[in-house]
Formats: C-alpha cells, structure tokens, sequence
C-alpha cells in the first residue's frame, strides 16, 4: 500500500512519486508509469519487453509521451471536442499507464482498466476526457493505458513473423495484455484488488476489450468487461488474416526504399506514418493464429471467450455528425447492395428516396450495425451463464446557440468519466445528473459486477428477446432499444456473415 503522508508507492520495479489531485482530495494519482520497456530499436514490433528497474524515486506526476500516432486537423470535430492541447509523442517511454487511487491503508478496492479508442490510429490514457479522479472518488482504483498503433501496432511482416514464431501482427493487443498482467502484480501497491478487475473501452477500445476476451492468454486478468460503441465480429475482423497483413508490411517497406525488417526498424516513427498515409495502408488488428487465435464470432459461440459479466451499448445516434451530401443517395443504393439476397429488406428497414433521407440513415446504419455486435457480446456472455446490462447513451448535448447535438459517437466519454469540466460546452444541471448516474453505475459493476445500487433507477439484466435495454441520461430507466426493428436486421447480416 502506497504511503499516503506522501505519496510514494513501492513496486517491483522501484518506488513512485504519486500527486495528490486537487478536484478530489481523497485521491491520489501516479501517471506514466512504465509497464514494458521502450519499443525501440530491435523491440520496435516486438512482443513488450520487460521494464528496467530504477534506482531511487521515480517522479509519476507527469503523463508519458502518448505512443505514435496520427493528428487530428486542427479544427475538426473531435480535435476540438477532446484534444484542445497539442500531442506529445514519443516511442520512448510511451509504453505506460496511470493509476487513480482514493484507497486508504489496509484497502483493497475493485479496479477498472480503461482502453482508449481512436480507430487503432490514435488516442491516450492521458487524454483530458480520461482523468481518472473523479470516477476514482466513487471507491474503485482507474487505470488507464497507452499501447501501439497504427503500423507500429498492427504491422505483420514475414521476417516478423519468423521472429515471432510463426506469428506477427497485434502487437497493440499484447501491449495490452502486458499490461493487464502488471494491473495483476502490482496495484496491491495502490491499494487495488488484483482479483476484482474489470476492463472497459470504447470504440477501437472496445474491439480490444473483444480481444481480451478473445485471448486466451488474457484468461484470469479480469472479471468483468465493459465494451462502448464496437464490437469485434463481421467480416472485417473476420477477414483479416497473417497472409494479408504480411503483404500489408511489405509495400510499407517498399514505400519506405527499405531492403529489409532491419532497416524498417531504422525509419522514424513519423517517416513510417507518412509513408503509411501517403501510400494509403491500413495497419490493423488481424487473426493472427496465436493472440488471436480465430474468428471472433466463432470464438464467442463456442464458448472459448472469458466467461465475464459485461456492459455492452452504444449511444443512442453513432453518427448524428454526418452532414447530408450530394451524393448520399447513390452511396446508399451501392451500400444496399452489400447486404447480397436482404437488398430490399435493407431499403424498407431503411427507407431513403433522396439525400436528405439517406444521409439520416448514415447514423441508423451504423447505430443500428454496433449495438447489434453489442447485444450480441451480451447473448454470448449469458450463453455461458454471466450476467449481461445492456444500454444505449441517449443524453443530448448542450450547444453555445441554444440547441443541442444529439449523441454521437464518444458523446458518453466526459459523461462517464465525470470530466465535463474538461469540455468547452454550456453544460446544464441535467449534464452534471446524467455524469453521476454514469458514474455510480460503472462504479459499482466495477465493484460488484451489477451496475445497480441504492438510489439509482433499476438496471434489468438483458433477457434474450427483450427488446429494452438502459437509457443512460439524465432521466435513465428501462426503454425499448433504440430503432429496434433495424437493429434486428443488422443482427441477422452478422450472424449469416453478410456484414
């Protein structure tokens, strides 16, 4: 247990220098520190190596560098929303984690392990929205990781895969796991549970809380599982195999002029992102054969998944940012097409005669898609007897003029997080009552593995054929699911493989 007088926690691997947080008192945070060695030189797409230990105090006030990775434009939606403040980035020292901690001496409190999101491509647990000190102060220990992306995370090569075994790829899932298993053999430290671990991500961080659960070698590191708007089955995690992903690293080494794995490792981070742009690659999670082992959506229905209780939603209008244009009627009929023999069902599920109407249906689309992968993450789980919560985020969102923006995807991340104050939006008191719903919620699952609890509207668990689930908002209660009919639909593309 860390000594609270002043801050200091003794790991494995040294003594911490913690900070105590202004907002909440009672809690005290250690940031950036190192969960596996720095990914670089010959650990540059490698397994995550072993951190050196250090002498001394080492100072854990500061965030790490965030791993690599692509920058928003300036100005756009979710650069304004969530980054205001420039990136910093390093390979260096990258590979860390924080710790939020309220726990006093003798305490062993309920941990939750926050995955960002960021489309594999970008995003940090020190990002302004994951501070973890107010969701802390409700009486469970917040962690929150960094891990590699992008070619950097997900390139496979065959002089890699020779390296590895016979497996490349998914090196942001095994960063991952490393450090869910330092979560295991160290936040006693903090005051935390090794065995009441829950994991928890959105979007990109969601798919790998499918990939923890999917990994076999994940098994026995947590207890419960949270997923937030992404679920990890449909053809296009189905589809990604080593062989394709081999021949993905190669043109980014030919784009590169490089001859080989040795001088791939020699380029920059920022030379290997250009390239990757320029080029127009995409690096990204694979079934590798040995961290992920096969198909996701054949894995949950055998049963070989962790068998944990879960949360699994998604907000109530994924994409309520899709503006209308010119040619949203044309992409439309193209996209009914994918759906092969259910064209038809598709046009009547989702009925569009013109542009305004199908650049409406862009969101039920995608709304409609990732709440089905996540009813489906709960069925799987309650197949092998764990207790599923299901949920959709439909609290709107204050704007400066007077009007609100419905909730769009990562709408729910400042709510849950208590971080509203982080936020440049006219937050209202119905804002502050649905962020202290959220948060008391996520509090206890973490704490009890049921998200309910004195004075809170009762959360249902999810029955197989109910057609309710938890409407988080300032007034949250058991609703029917949001555009159900369509939601069906999608479900039905998953399962026969049409998605």
């Amino acid at each position: 247990m860390f000594e609270k007088t002043n801050g200091i926690a003794k790991i494995k691997d040294g003594k911490l220098q913690g900070l105590k947080c202004t907002r909440n008192p009672s809690v005290w945070a250690f940031l950036g520190i190192p969960y596996a060695d720095d990914p670089v030189g010959e650990n540059r797409w490698r397994a995550p190596q072993p951190v050196k230990p250090w002498d001394g105090v080492r100072d854990a006030t500061h965030y790490a560098p965030d791993c690599p990775q692509v920058t928003l434009p300036k100005g756009s939606f979710y650069q304004v929303e969530f980054y205001p403040n420039e990136k910093v980035m390093n390979e260096a020292g990258s590979l860390a984690l924080n710790v939020w901690t309220p726990a006093k001496a003798g305490e062993a409190l309920p941990v939750l392990v926050w995955i960002h999101g960021g489309a594999f491509r970008e995003g940090s647990g020190g990002a302004l929205q994951f501070i973890g000190e107010t969701l802390a102060a409700k009486g469970i220990v917040v962690v929150t990781i960094n891990y590699r992306m992008g070619a950097l995370g997900f390139m496979a090569h065959p002089e890699l895969t020779r390296e590895g075994g016979g497996a490349s790829g998914n090196y942001a899932f095994m960063d991952q796991i490393a450090a869910l298993q330092w979560v295991h053999d160290n936040i006693a430290d903090f005051g935390g549970d090794p065995a009441k671990v829950t994991i928890d991500g959105q979007s990109a961080g969601s798919m790998s809380v499918s990939a923890m659960m999917a990994a076999e070698q994940a098994k026995g590191l947590f207890r419960g599982a949270i997923g937030q708007s992404a679920a990890a089955f449909g053809r296009q995690m189905a589809n990604a195999t080593l062989a394709d992903a081999e021949e993905m690293g190669l043109k980014l080494q030919e784009a590169l002029g490089c001859k080989n794995l040795a001088q791939l490792r020699e380029r920059t981070p920022q030379e290997i992102m250009d390239a990757t742009d320029e080029h127009g690659l995409w690096f990204r999670p694979i079934v590798d054969g040995k961290v992920i082992s096969e198909d996701y959506l054949s894995r949950f229905a055998s049963g070989a998944q962790s068998h944990v209780s879960v949360i699994m939603g998604a907000t109530s209008d994924e994409d309520a940012l899709h503006q209308t244009q010119e040619d949203d009627y044309a992409n439309y009929l193209a996209e009914a097409k994918n759906f092969g023999k259910y064209e038809e069902e598709f046009k009547r599920v989702f009925p569009a005669a013109n542009n305004e109407e199908a650049g409406r249906a862009v969101s039920w689309v995608r709304t409609a898609r990732t709440f089905a992968g996540m009813r489906m993450t709960a069925q799987f789980q309650m197949a092998q007897g764990c207790d599923a919560y299901l949920y959709s985020f439909t609290q709107n969102l204050p704007c400066p003029d007077g009007s609100t923006l419905r909730p769009f995807h990562s709408a729910e991340l400042v709510y849950q997080f208590g971080t509203l104050y982080t936020g440049w939006r006219p937050w209202r008191e119905e804002d502050l009552a649905a962020s202290e719903l959220m948060m008391r919620y996520w509090a206890n699952f973490v704490s009890t593995g049921d998200p309910n609890g004195e004075g809170l509207p009762v959360w249902e668990k999810h029955a197989v054929g109910d057609g309710r689930c938890m409407h988080l908002c300032a007034n949250a209660g058991m609703a029917g699911v949001p555009r159900g009919e369509q939601v069906d639909f999608m479900e039905k593309c998953i399962r026969e493989g049409i998605l």
